[in-house]
């Protein structure tokens, strides 16, 4: 199991939105992200928003058997609460996950633990 983080700036002004939307995923869109990710193999995942004086970053983490088949599933999906969720992504962020940047990396894993 592939285990993913996504990291995000929230613009300037956007964290309400950022929080809007993560309030959707476990309320009104729950049934639909239900789908989604089970679509997409992925378990589990959890959303952060992290409050910091130079910024507030938008945090997803998330398990997967092959992050990057999941993560390309999803760049390519016109499910239309894919779309929706890539959408409320890059009003938050900027950030268009349906053509995300060419320079884009996902963090670096450099420690683990497991009991």
């Amino acid at each position: 199991m592939d285990h993913v983080c996504l990291v995000f700036p929230i613009l300037p002004g956007k964290t309400a939105n950022a929080r809007t939307f993560q309030k959707d995923l476990d309320t009104t869109r729950k049934a639909e992200y239900t789908v989604s990710e089970g679509r997409l193999g992925i378990p589990r995942e959890y959303w952060y928003i992290a409050e910091l004086p130079t910024g507030d970053l938008l945090i997803g983490v998330f398990d997967a058997p092959d992050a990057g088949a999941t993560i390309g599933q999803f760049v390519q999906s016109q499910d239309s609460f894919d779309l929706w969720f890539k959408d409320q992504v890059r009003l938050a962020t900027g950030v268009d996950l349906n053509n995300p940047p060419a320079d884009m990396k996902l963090p670096e894993l450099v420690s683990t633990f497991e009991a």
